[in-house]
């Protein structure tokens, strides 16, 4: 019995350190094509990851569009902010998203099938993360349509 508890004090004692620890992610872009293999509609939901400083924070990007101009919001752990503008020219993508302590920019490339964008977060202070954003199948699309 005292083997049992020593055993599970052991062990909680060590998750706290464990959950700490930083992450080394990789986030492997291919270099964008001049042109993509598909029309490229952005609108949806896509699944967000950032390197913030070695640790994974994972988000929520909503797209549509509200005539010609694309917007919508973006949920991270630290809150949901909008979209201001988001442009795509070929395979680059820049999205400028508003934040209490001012605007922040994403400069990256998207994928040639549409599905995938990669790039770096900057932050008004100069930090710099890398995110990627897989945009999610569409449960609409291909239903008796």
């Amino acid at each position: 019995m005292n083997r049992i508890i020593a055993g599970v004090a052991l062990a909680t004692a060590a998750v706290p350190a464990a959950e700490s620890e930083a992450t080394t992610m990789r986030f492997e872009c291919r270099a964008p094509i001049t042109k993509p293999i598909q029309s490229t509609d952005l609108s949806g939901l896509w699944d967000v990851v950032m390197d913030v400083a070695g640790v994974p924070s994972f988000g929520l990007l909503s797209l549509g569009t509200s005539g010609t101009e694309l917007g919508g919001s973006l949920a991270l752990s630290a809150g949901v902010v909008v979209v201001r503008s988001l442009s795509l020219d070929g395979q680059t993508v820049t999205m400028i998203v508003a934040s209490r302590e001012g605007d922040v920019r994403f400069d990256g490339s998207l994928a040639s099938d549409g599905k995938r964008m990669c790039g770096i977060v900057s932050y008004h202070r100069g930090q710099k993360f890398e995110m990627i954003a897989q945009k999610r199948a569409d449960r609409g699309r291909g239903r008796n349509q």
